[in-house]
This record gives structure tokens, C-alpha cells and sequence, in this order.
């Protein structure tokens, strides 16, 4: 069983967090340099449930590369 952070050394992920004033949202985009077409990205009013979902899309980028 491999650590989450010996995943996490190997993948460089870019991260980007903002808040849109015009969608009333924190919006944010997630990049992988081993896949740089390939962007996940989302917005949710509250800054918590944005961080929330960006945690769950690096694990399942990860599960994702293990399997």
C-alpha cells in the first residue's frame, strides 16, 4: 500500500481558486502536467464545498492513476 503523498510526488497538479463576483461562486480549474488537455474544473457558492470537491477530484485523479 502506497501513501497518498507518493502519488502526489510523482503528479504535479496546477490548482487555480477564485472568487467570481458575477456568478456570486468560488470557481476553480485543476490541471495535470501528465495530461495538460484534459482540465477539470467547478464553482460552488460556498468557499468550503469548492475545496471539498477539489479534494475529491485529485483522489479520483489518483485512484484513477493507480488502477
Amino acid at each position: 500500500f502506497k501513501s497518498l503523498y507518493s502519488y502526489i510526488k510523482v503528479k504535479t497538479m496546477k490548482i487555480n481558486l477564485w472568487y467570481s463576483q458575477h456568478q456570486k461562486e468560488w470557481r476553480w480549474t485543476l490541471v495535470t502536467e501528465e495530461e495538460p488537455m484534459n482540465q477539470e474544473s467547478g464553482g460552488r457558492i460556498f468557499l468550503r464545498d469548492a475545496m471539498d470537491d477539489i479534494a475529491n477530484t485529485v483522489e479520483y485523479i489518483l485512484d484513477k492513476k493507480q488502477n
